[in-house]
């Protein structure tokens, strides 16, 4: 007699210890309450104090544990004061989702040096501290872990005029996701990127500017635009078990726009 396969058990988080970035709104928030739901005791991590609280105390009142911590992850001092409050608090870090970014638009001409170095600060570097701070945890506990990076569809195609800085952090994230897979492999902390592509959140729908379009933006071949949770789902699958034999690896949540 065989044993029934445990198939819920794939995505069972029960124990772990989850950081999430961007937390506060869109697929961070998603992110953050599927991570919950699954088990995690969640760590809700966002420049936005009031949001971040208000996504913890949504978490706690299902019965779930979790922290709101304010950090701006551009800057070095407060990622690893956010890492050593987790394991103060939690004992420990099991999972880190990259998913805090900033997409505001300009035209590559009127891209000015500090807008450029802005959104690499907050895009690219910032995950990179946050992967580097983390892996030193996880590889300290040797128990192994998992890193999600949140990267973009426009890392690997043009989507639309004014997101030549955002694309190139974008891409520069995929970079960061396989190098860091093959060098902490060795440790068992497995780092894989997701690449949303048109996902309706706050953040997304407040940062187009005063760019003109260039193009009309086209409806993906599957019909519609996608929601936070689309995203957080494919994040929560690769947190799991059902993912253990994945790492370096680019998984792209577009509706199939790369494709139409």
């Amino acid at each position: 007699m065989t044993t029934p396969t445990d198939i819920a058990g794939l995505l069972d988080l029960t124990g772990k210890v989850a950081i999430v970035t961007g937390a506060a709104s869109g697929m961070g928030r998603a992110t953050a309450g599927y991570f919950a739901a699954a088990g995690a005791g969640v760590v809700v991590a966002d420049m936005n104090e009031a949001g971040a609280e208000a996504v913890a105390a949504d978490i706690r009142a299902t019965g779930a544990k979790a922290l709101a911590v304010t950090v701006d992850i551009s800057d070095e001092a407060a990622i690893v004061r956010m890492m050593e409050k987790t394991v103060a608090e939690f004992g420990g870090i099991d999972i880190l989702v990259n998913n805090a970014a900033t997409q505001h638009r300009a035209l590559l001409e009127d891209t000015t040096v500090e807008y450029w170095d802005r959104v690499q600060a907050i895009n690219l570097r910032g995950p990179f501290l946050c992967l580097r701070e983390a892996a030193k945890a996880m590889r300290a506990q040797g128990r192994g872990g998992v890193i999600v990076n949140v990267a973009s569809t426009s890392a690997v195609h043009p989507v639309m005029r004014g997101l030549t800085a955002y694309a190139s952090s974008k891409a520069g994230v995929t970079a960061l996701t396989r190098n860091a897979a093959l060098e902490l492999a060795d440790a068992g902390i497995r780092v894989n990127a997701v690449l949303p592509g048109g996902v309706m959140t706050e953040g997304g729908m407040s940062s187009r500017g005063t760019v003109p379009e260039g193009r009309a933006i086209q409806m993906p071949p599957l019909g519609r635009i996608g929601v936070p949770e689309d995203i957080a789902a494919l994040i929560l699958f690769l947190a799991g078990t059902g993912a253990s034999y994945i790492t370096g690896q680019t998984f792209v949540a577009d509706g199939g726009f790369l494709i139409g």
